[in-house]
């Protein structure tokens, strides 16, 4: 008898997962094993620094390698997920060294959709989107600024790139996922830091 697809057997979810670690610590890491300052899997979080898969990227092996190379140096790591069960919930994982596994079954918090009258949401894997969220961007310092960017109800993920210290909406993006939303910012503004929700509200 053959064995079911998995995808026959069940739904598949869409999973975010961060390799989180002091800022030293995985500059160190990254360095040694040559990846680019400017990787667009290189996001902030709480104050960290952190290394982002999701279900879109091809393969683990860059975090699996990343893991190897803080183990080997003895440094501390965590792995966090985010599993998008159901719309509107989601299953925050977090696996720590020091602390026993534990998920939380949760409501995921709403961001307001962005104000298209303020700032017009763009789609990036158009052409004219794509030129306008250049032409926007081009003009902005990088260290002016942060990006966020969420996964949608609708499946579609969307970016929004606020300004450092008064979160004033400077532009909004769209594209069918975030590693695409990732890839386009960082193109544009190499050195943006990217922020991602990976803790259940409260």
């Amino acid at each position: 008898m053959a064995e079911k697809d998995p995808a026959e057997s069940g739904r598949r979810l869409h999973v975010t997962t961060l390799l989180v670690a002091s800022r030293r610590a995985l500059d160190n890491a990254l360095s040694e094993l040559g990846f680019a300052e400017d990787d667009d899997r290189i996001v902030e979080h709480d104050g960290r620094l952190a290394f982002l898969t999701c279900s879109h990227e091809e393969d683990c092996d860059d975090m699996f390698a990343l893991i190897g190379e803080l183990s080997t140096r003895g440094e501390s790591w965590e792995l966090q997920s985010r599993i998008d069960a159901t719309p509107g919930r989601a299953v925050y994982q977090s696996f720590a060294r020091y602390r026993p596994v534990e998920a939380v079954d949760a409501a995921v918090e709403d961001e307001p959709e962005p104000d298209t009258a303020e700032s017009p949401l763009h789609d990036v894997e158009t052409a004219e989107g794509l030129t306008a969220l250049k032409r926007i961007l081009k003009r902005i310092e990088p260290a002016d600024a942060f990006a966020t960017i969420r996964a949608g109800r609708d499946g579609r993920a969307t970016a929004r790139i606020l300004r450092r210290g008064s979160r004033r909406l400077l532009a909004a993006a769209t594209a069918a996922d975030e590693s695409t939303l990732r890839s386009v910012i960082r193109e544009i503004l190499p050195n943006v830091m990217l922020d991602v929700a990976m803790k259940p509200p409260g």
